[in-house]
């Protein structure tokens, strides 16, 4: 087994998601509703405020799995960085940083993960941000919107 890289562990959607720290800038509260936008996504809940700028909404489970967010938006969200463009990520909670201390377990069967890690007694998928993010950023709506 190899050592798995550093990420962030985050639930969403009932499961559990690995975040590479790489990617990760900051965890916030959502403290106002999303401005919604036009979105091939439905994941896509808009685009809310983050100090001087506004910058994509995403509910992850919903991106990662299909199918429309629920009605109510959370209170935390993951600011990631992927392909340059900042995009905050809804999560239901933000649980540890695992720094090689899981055991990798195997490859993905699916294209938006880059793999499996054992993290205690529980496997965590880490995502692949660049592949969920094409569904987002290259729809004309997840890049960076003007504050």
């Amino acid at each position: 087994m190899i050592a798995a890289d550093r990420f962030l562990v985050v639930r969403s959607g009932g499961a559990r998601y690995g975040l590479s720290l790489d990617a990760v800038r900051e965890v916030v509260d959502i403290v106002a509703a999303p401005r919604p936008v036009p979105a091939r996504s439905e994941s896509m809940r808009g685009v809310m405020p983050l100090r001087e700028r506004h910058v994509s909404l995403v509910h992850l489970a919903s991106l990662v799995v299909g199918g429309v967010p629920p009605e109510t938006v959370g209170d935390t969200a993951v600011v990631v960085v992927v392909d340059g463009a900042p995009m905050a990520l809804e999560v239901d909670d933000v649980e540890a940083v695992v720094d090689r201390t899981a055991d990798f377990v195997g490859a993905a069967p699916v294209a938006w993960a880059s793999g499996v890690w054992r993290v205690g007694t529980e496997l965590v998928t880490v995502l692949d941000l660049g592949v969920l993010a094409e569904r987002i950023l290259h729809s004309g709506s997840g890049h960076d919107a003007a504050g």
